[in-house]
């Protein structure tokens, strides 16, 4: 990346080893005992900008398959403190309701073919006051997330893949509106649905009928919707219909899912604003999206996703930042380069081994200069590796 400084390089690349490295929270006092420089120092540095978009954009490019979406979740995080900033009331999946805390919308990179998550940036979400005041919804603030960085998006994808709550007439409308982009999501099971009018048009005055019925959402008319796919898990159908919700025209797909061949009582609308995309990649899409909620998920257990403790904005996009790339680029350096064996396949990514490992190597390098020993040595190397493998699992 140009414009950057050699300290700040060196600050950055030592910052993402602690984050792999560090046992236990990862806060400033700790990245003081485990790191080399002093809790001020880090702090300072965090303070700073830097660029995540332009970052982690580069590693996408140079590490990740062509056959990439786009995908845009927001997440609660649990935080105390009066003086924490944008501090309010979010909605919990893990809790199922709305509790106190903070709140960050990330952009995710789904990689289909290597079925993965890289952070592309995280923005924190205002409070629920500071939005009033500003006269903004919730919904405006996450459309402006992705209106505000729509180039990088577009140099990316055409496709943003966004779970059921943002099946709502004033997100998709600002983003159809203000990008090029195609919104991938989910409809409600109750949702509002027409089907289009084919027909031959009336003689006489009025207006040519647009619609021919009202759909059942509990029991589709399979002359209609269109069968595309069939396995053992799901049967997918696809139809272009008209949502009332919406006011435009969808091209949806009915997925209904079996047990090991074996009907169930479970069903999803999924739908594009893409009105020419194939059913089956909607489908496609929309599962690959789940793969952002692993990477929320190994940022909170293994970098310390919610262990900052800072009280400046500026500190917290940081952290948060911070935490996401370093998972992605272990999954880079240790899942995505592993070379293709004929005889093994590859193994799947654990991010503790990852973490066991480089804790290991900091410790390691802490006794091997202290103590004089020369890590290169050919008789050293075998006991080097087993020291470095020692304490982890498999996956």
């Amino acid at each position: 990346m140009n414009g950057l400084k050699k300290p700040r390089k060196k600050f950055i690349k030592t910052i993402l080893i602690l984050f792999l490295s560090i046992r236990g929270r990862i806060n400033f006092k700790n990245l003081e005992r485990y790191g080399s420089q002093n809790e001020k120092t880090y702090r300072l540095q965090f303070e700073q900008d830097f660029d995540f978009l332009k970052f982690n954009k580069e590693l996408y490019r140079s590490h990740l398959s062509k056959s990439c979406i786009v995908a845009f979740d927001p997440s609660y995080l649990p935080k105390s403190g009066k003086q924490t900033p944008h501090k309010g009331t979010f909605y919990s999946g893990c809790l199922g309701r709305a509790t106190g805390g903070i709140e960050i919308g990330s952009l995710g990179i789904i990689d289909l073919e290597n079925h993965t998550a890289f952070s592309l940036e995280t923005i924190q979400t205002p409070n629920p006051k500071v939005l009033k005041a500003k006269g903004k919804s919730l919904v405006d603030h996450y459309a402006s997330i992705i209106i505000e960085r729509t180039k990088t998006i577009e140099s990316i994808s055409k496709y943003l893949a966004v779970d059921g709550y943002f099946a709502k007439i004033s997100f998709v409308d600002q983003i159809k509106n203000s990008t090029k982009l195609e919104l991938i999501c989910k409809l409600r099971q109750d949702a509002n649905l027409k089907y289009l009018y084919y027909g031959p048009k009336r003689k006489g005055r009025g207006r040519p009928k647009k619609y021919d019925g009202k759909v059942n959402t509990k029991k589709i008319d399979k002359r209609r919707f269109k069968k595309i796919h069939e396995d053992e898990d799901v049967i997918l159908y696809q139809a272009t219909v008209w949502s009332v919700g919406l006011k435009r025209k969808i091209n949806v797909v009915y997925a209904e899912f079996l047990d090991k061949g074996k009907t169930t009582n479970r069903y999803a609308f999924l739908f594009s604003t893409d009105l020419e995309i194939a059913g089956i990649l909607i489908y496609k899409y929309y599962k690959a999206r789940f793969q952002i909620e692993f990477l929320f998920r190994d940022a909170k257990q293994y970098t310390g996703l919610t262990h900052c403790q800072a009280r400046s904005e500026s500190k917290l996009y940081f952290h948060f930042n911070m935490a996401l790339s370093a998972v992605s680029i272990a999954k880079a350096v240790h899942h995505l380069n592993q070379e293709k064996n004929m005889e093994k396949e590859k193994k799947p990514f654990s991010m503790l081994n990852i973490k066991t490992s480089y804790f290991n190597e900091l410790m390691l390098n802490l006794f091997l200069s202290n103590f004089q020993i020369d890590p290169k040595l050919i008789k050293n190397k075998q006991a080097i590796d087993k020291l470095l493998n020692f304490g982890k699992i498999a996956a």
